[in-house]
């Protein structure tokens, strides 16, 4: 078996010390490289490649057993590169297909494209949060998931844990590592080759709690978090450090996937005007987003919980930023909140009918929630993954546990959610 140290030496020293953080032994049941489907519109899917020794790739993309492009890559120095693959079909199922020199397969991956915009059929994503490369954190609840065929899975921050010992990522190659531990765990590939994915960082990508004052005081190592998150998950269009985005999935769904931490004040900061969770460029983009949108539901993904928290690193501890959250979501209908980093499932009805629903770990240990208090519906400490099926008339969540079982289920209307 290869440990963590003889592993590190076989990658080279780009990548030495390689599969540290992540359990004493670890054997990579394949070449060291990985890849993912990230960012799918109706038109076009994104597919991000690592490979430890760099080089060039080729990605295949077929669907019903048909090659529709064949397209080289070149990786960096860093063993990273992504390309755009446009021009697809809307609402369809495509297989891509990685390899390096001499035809050796990387992987084969499946993701599917976006409805066009006017489409009305029902449709199903997944969400959760927390992934950890350690091994001992597998279970089935990746596999229970993509059985369920969802068309996107939506990670709302933790993947990967850089922060953890015995060796906390502060530079690039570190950085890099962690991310690629991730790409070559069992449970992480398993995830990485089902189903496309869109994802935003929480605090474990770089550090833990962080707000914008570490990003300005930690200026190197931020500056290092940042440059490896965008080099695994490229964002199309990306406008500098805005990663805040939206997405149709269809014409019945709109989702709104925030940026909870560049931008955020202090966590202990007073609570005042001038305090702000998202800053004032993304909160004028989410009204405005918001406002425009002819969704019929809005799905607003926020990697930290609105209320009902351990600790003041959410939104409960940003009172006033929140209300013009709520101010901003009550111009229209039909909006749900998702959110995540408590490390347990739960229900929350807020006080002016706000509905939240809080996900996660997908791999990783549990949290311990305080009593329930009013608002909070149901609570479950355990591993869990979010279904949400969307229709013309209602927004229905299933919370499944690495078991299968159904830990709550329910079904919002636009009336529910006026």
């Amino acid at each position: 078996m290869i440990n963590r140290r003889e592993l590190g030496r076989l990658v080279g020293a780009s990548v030495a010390g390689f599969a540290m953080g992540c359990g004493d032994d670890v054997v990579p049941a394949r070449p060291l490289a990985g890849a993912a489907v990230l960012e799918p519109s109706s038109s076009a899917l994104l597919v991000s490649v690592w490979r430890a020794n760099g080089g060039d790739v080729r990605v295949e993309v077929r669907t019903d057993g048909v090659r529709v492009r064949d397209v080289g890559i070149s990786l960096g120095d860093g063993g990273t590169g992504a390309i755009d693959i446009e021009g697809l079909a809307p609402s369809r199922a495509y297989e891509i297909v990685v390899t390096g020199e001499h035809g050796a397969r990387i992987g084969t991956y499946h993701a599917r494209t976006a409805p066009a915009d006017d489409d009305p059929r029902p449709v199903r994503i997944a969400i959760s949060a927390d992934v950890d490369c350690d091994p001992s954190w597998d279970s089935e609840l990746v596999d229970r998931m993509l059985a369920e065929e969802p068309e996107l899975y939506i990670s709302l921050g933790d993947f990967p844990y850089t922060d953890n010992g015995p060796d906390v990522a502060m530079t690039v190659p570190a950085y890099r590592d962690r991310h690629a531990q991730l790409r070559i765990a069992p449970h992480g590939r398993r995830l990485l080759e089902g189903v496309g994915i869109r994802a935003i960082y929480d605090d474990h990508e770089y550090r833990n709690d962080w707000d914008a004052r570490f990003a300005a005081v930690e200026t190197s190592r931020y500056a290092a978090a940042m440059q490896v998150w965008d080099e695994f998950f490229p964002v199309r269009g990306a406008r500098g450090e805005v990663r805040y985005r939206n997405w149709r999935w269809g014409r019945h769904l709109e989702c709104f996937l925030l940026d909870t931490r560049r931008f955020r004040s202090a966590n202990a900061d007073d609570d005042t005007p001038l305090k702000t969770m998202l800053g004032p460029g993304q909160e004028a983009w989410l009204a405005d987003a918001l406002a425009r949108s002819t969704a019929t539901f809005k799905l607003v993904l926020t990697s930290v919980p609105l209320d009902f928290g351990e600790g003041n690193d959410h939104w409960a501890a940003f009172r006033t930023a929140r209300t013009r959250l709520y101010e901003a979501a009550r111009a229209t209908r039909g909006v749900v909140y998702v959110s995540a980093d408590q490390h347990w499932f739960a229900a929350h009805r807020h006080p002016g009918g706000q509905r939240e629903f809080q996900v996660g770990p997908l791999a990783r240990g549990v949290g311990t929630p305080g009593p329930a208090v009013a608002g909070v519906l149901a609570r479950q400490a355990q591993p869990n993954v979010a279904m949400l099926d969307v229709t013309a008339d209602a927004v229905t969540l299933r919370a499944i546990g690495a078991d299968g079982t159904v830990l709550h289920e329910e079904s919002l209307t636009l009336d529910d959610l006026r």
